[in-house]
């Protein structure tokens, strides 16, 4: 249908602007999707063309005015007039190829009068008046009722269970999750024990009493961070809930000019200012490297970032992952499948590290330490040398001084095992002198041609006693190649595409390297391929990896000097003889 909407603009004799609208029905009003914007009027009026210049019209909202009397429904026919607040509307017949036609003026002002006399008689209950009572209301509600629960904490408890105001008024926000569920978010003094005052470091620390500092403080003794408070990085009541700052600026405000605060003798840091290729330095390794021969003075740990040579680590471990990964060369023994990742390495709860590699969670099954084809299920004790030497003395002499197990061990010819030691047919001598005898053989034979050597550094030390004429140089894997940084593995074994080993590959090409001594750690370059602020894939930011309080940081400033208040406390007990 076709409808023409003809509106008087006031400003002469007839002048009118016309406008063609074409549907089933004609909206009109205040509405955004009214198709006549009528402003002022509330709602929605509709019109529909019922033929011969005739409509019927409905308003959802706005009373419509016909003849004097007020409808929300009502049929119009040619000539008929009608008003909507501040309009007057008359139907017009449609000219040719219309179906209904509408005229519309403004209805002008609406005439002023006063019903009433004006006055300047005083009234008891003035506006002022009232404005001051509210206010006072507003104070005692918002104000003072909760303040009840701050002076007297007997009756914080009674105000919260109650439909009275309490301190739950004055919260500008939830707290975390961890704090909510501590009990912390029902009682505000927990951390705002004084009135007007900023929450205190001391605070914090009455739960967390083992935070620790950035840094040690025995090597940056001068940066003691007195002028930075806890809630200067953990800001609570935040939405969304986020009580730790994570831009960027919380590490580069600082590590951005290193050389402001480095220590005299120590090699200076290098500056920090964002992720990128050019604005991060190269990932340092964590390298353990024996102390003195045989690591006979503990193990160290050296960083080293990588200087375009292999990096090499000293663990006297020997392993090949190219042989363990090499389907056609080593299968798992119980399900003849090949050796995978995960075969060995096993994720820890935090998703970041992973369990221990033992010799008999890992190795035992396919590396046994039997010594006697006679009874292979014996197996040696792994991992101290005069314990294995003292049972196999123990054993072979056993077999040695027992006529019976003797004769019998004479007449039995066991099938040769391929890397087992055939064991002598016969010996000249006491039991005790051919147990040692043989004990000493097959120690021989376990430490120089298979057996422990086999994984393990062994040298000869030239010693005529058998307990000390071999050493088997100590094992020690590095268990966090980077102890400054944090990583997610379980986020990153789930990559697009890509499972098992094809995940691991992409950061540790296991199945190239034939030598244990080999460091398998991504550098930089690997991570920056996803994670680069320049590339816009993945980008992270600085506490996304790196922890602000170090492992190896000195107590918080706060816990010493509680620490120091104890002590001395302590000390002047024992001075007037009170200290238990």
């Amino acid at each position: 249908m076709y409808f023409l909407v003809r509106t008087l603009t006031g400003r002469g004799s007839g002048e009118a602007l016309e406008n063609e609208y074409q549907g089933d029905r004609l909206t009109l009003g205040g509405e955004p999707g009214a198709m006549v914007p009528l402003p002022g009027v509330g709602g929605e009026v509709t019109l529909q063309a019922t033929g011969q210049g005739a409509g019927r019209i409905t308003a959802r909202k706005p009373v419509i005015a016909v003849e004097g009397s007020d409808t929300e429904k009502h049929d119009l026919k040619v000539g008929d007039r009608f008003e909507l607040p501040g309009y007057k509307l008359e139907v017009i017949p449609p000219p040719p190829g219309f179906d209904f036609a509408l005229q519309i003026a403004s209805a002008g002002k609406p005439a002023v009068r006063f019903t009433g006399d004006v006055s300047l008689e005083r009234h008891t209950w003035s506006i002022r008046r009232t404005s001051w009572v509210l206010v006072l209301l507003v104070l005692l509600l918002t104000l003072l009722i909760p303040l009840l629960g701050l002076l007297r904490p007997e009756l914080a408890e009674t105000l919260r269970s109650t439909p009275l105001p309490d301190d739950g008024l004055w919260s500008s926000g939830p707290l975390v999750a961890a704090h909510q569920a501590a009990g912390v978010a029902q009682e505000c003094q927990a951390c705002h024990q004084t009135p007007f005052v900023m929450v205190r470091d001391e605070t914090c620390l009455d739960c967390h009493h083992e935070i620790r500092e950035h840094a040690d403080l025995a090597v940056h003794a001068a940066h003691d961070f007195t002028d930075v408070r806890c809630a200067s990085c953990h800001r609570e009541h935040n939405e969304p809930a986020m009580v730790t700052r994570r831009d960027k600026g919380l590490c580069v405000d600082c590590h951005a000019t290193p050389g402001n605060w480095a220590v005299d003798g120590r090699d200076p840091m290098q500056a920090v200012l964002g992720f990128t290729e050019t604005t991060h330095p190269g990932f340092r390794v964590a390298l353990l490297e024996p102390r003195g021969p045989g690591a006979a003075h503990g193990w160290e740990l050296r960083r080293v970032r990588p200087d375009g040579e292999p990096l090499q680590e000293s663990s006297n471990l020997k392993f090949t992952h190219q042989v363990h990964l090499d389907p056609a060369k080593v299968q798992h023994e119980a399900t003849g499948e090949a050796l995978a990742c995960a075969s060995c390495h096993v994720l820890k709860d935090d998703g970041e590290h992973f369990e221990p590699i033992t010799m008999d969670n890992h190795c035992r099954s396919c590396h046994g330490l039997s010594f006697d084809i006679f009874e292979p299920e014996l197996e040696l004790p792994h991992g101290d040398l005069r314990a294995a030497i003292t049972a196999m003395e123990a054993h072979f002499i056993r077999e040695f001084t027992d006529p019976a197990l003797r004769a019998q061990r004479a007449q039995e010819k066991p099938r040769r095992v391929p890397g087992k030691r055939e064991p002598a047919a016969s010996c000249e001598g006491s039991g005790l002198e051919c147990g040692r005898a043989e004990a000493l053989k097959e120690a021989e034979f376990q430490f120089m041609d298979t057996g422990c050597i086999t994984c393990h550094e062994v040298s000869e030390t030239g010693l005529e006693n058998i307990m000390d004429r071999w050493f088997v140089q100590p094992i020690r894997l590095t268990g966090d190649w980077y102890p400054h940084a944090r990583f997610d593995h379980t986020s990153h074994l789930s990559q697009a595409g890509l499972t098992g080993d094809a995940a691991c590959e992409t950061c540790h090409e296991a199945s190239k390297s034939d030598l244990a001594s080999d460091v398998l750690m991504p550098g930089q370059d690997n991570c920056l391929s996803c994670h680069a602020e320049d590339r816009g894939k993945a980008a992270l930011d600085c506490v996304s990896c790196h922890a602000f309080h170090a492992a190896e940081g000195t107590l918080s400033r706060a816990a010493r000097v509680r620490a120091a208040r104890a002590r001395a406390a302590h000390d002047s007990d024992i001075l007037q003889g009170t200290s238990p």
